[in-house]
């Protein structure tokens, strides 16, 4: 993410706002792919290419962004294997794990109020 000035509005913005609880949530997964991207980590651990496959209209580096700044977040964990071939799973981390009744509340509301999302069915 980009380094902002201590003196400028949105850091003096973000000091008094992140004090509000529902700011504070919303900054941590507010933006187009953060809530979808835990939501599908409810289940498994996936690898970045599974999570491409899903996130079909996200660019590699938006994806890469999200996900690293998920896990500086503390919501999810970027799980590197030692293995042949070498590949990294991202999961939900306990902290992440606690938003799953909000994620799954928000995709519910979904439902209920725009018929033409099926997709993403809670489980």
């Amino acid at each position: 993410m980009t380094h902002r000035k201590e003196s400028s509005t949105n850091s003096l913005n973000s000091r008094v706002l992140t004090k509000c609880p529902m700011t504070f949530t919303i900054e941590m997964i507010g933006g187009r792919w953060k809530t979808v991207i835990l939501y599908e980590l409810r289940n498994e651990p996936l690898r970045f290419g599974q999570l491409k496959k899903i996130l079909t209209l996200t660019t590699e580096k938006m994806l890469a962004q999200q996900l690293k700044q998920l896990e500086l977040d503390g919501l999810l964990v970027r799980d590197a294997k030692e293995i042949i071939p070498p590949h990294v799973e991202y999961y939900l981390s306990e902290k992440g794990r606690t938003l799953l009744p909000v994620l799954s509340a928000m995709a519910e509301w979904g439902l209920l109020h725009n018929p033409l999302t099926k997709e993403c069915e809670p489980s």
